[in-house]
């Protein structure tokens, strides 16, 4: 049976379960199990681990510049200054705006904003990214149950 390929068009980032925007690129989507490493007393050929935790990196979303800009910049300043802590969903969209996959990011707060490079001669578009760390994730299907 082969596995069908997902065609994903954009992503949408809420925060709480309200629609916040929507991005063209998401990075840093990953998790990595973090391992102490020791030596068995008189196995000299191989080494044995442990898993100590799982660390994520921050996640990258950008898209290009709109009016919005602002009120991003300022949600990232805003939430930095109470150091608050929220529920983010990342869920990427098919060309239909239908979610076909979804990550609730937990305990996640923006850590940076950048807007774009000011070049008049560049040509190319002007794009914005947010940083967003977390704590870990769940992910899913829509409408699957989550636990």
């Amino acid at each position: 049976m082969a596995e069908e390929v997902l065609a994903v068009h954009r992503f949408s980032l809420s925060i709480d379960k309200n629609h916040w925007g929507f991005f063209t690129q998401c990075t840093g989507l990953a998790c990595s199990v973090v391992l102490d490493e020791f030596s068995d007393g008189g196995v000299n050929d191989s080494l044995r681990y442990l898993p100590k935790h799982l660390t994520y990196p921050p996640l990258t979303l950008t898209r290009p510049l709109t009016a919005d800009a602002m009120r991003t910049c300022e949600w990232v300043q805003e939430t930095a200054r109470k150091a608050q802590r929220i529920t983010m969903g990342i869920a990427c969209l098919d060309s239909r705006g239908k979610t076909v996959l979804q990550w609730d990011l937990l305990n996640a707060m923006p850590v940076a904003w950048r807007g774009p490079i000011l070049d008049a001669g560049g040509g190319g578009k002007p794009m914005e990214e947010v940083e967003i760390i977390h704590e870990g994730f769940i992910s899913g299907l829509p409408g699957t149950a989550k636990g």
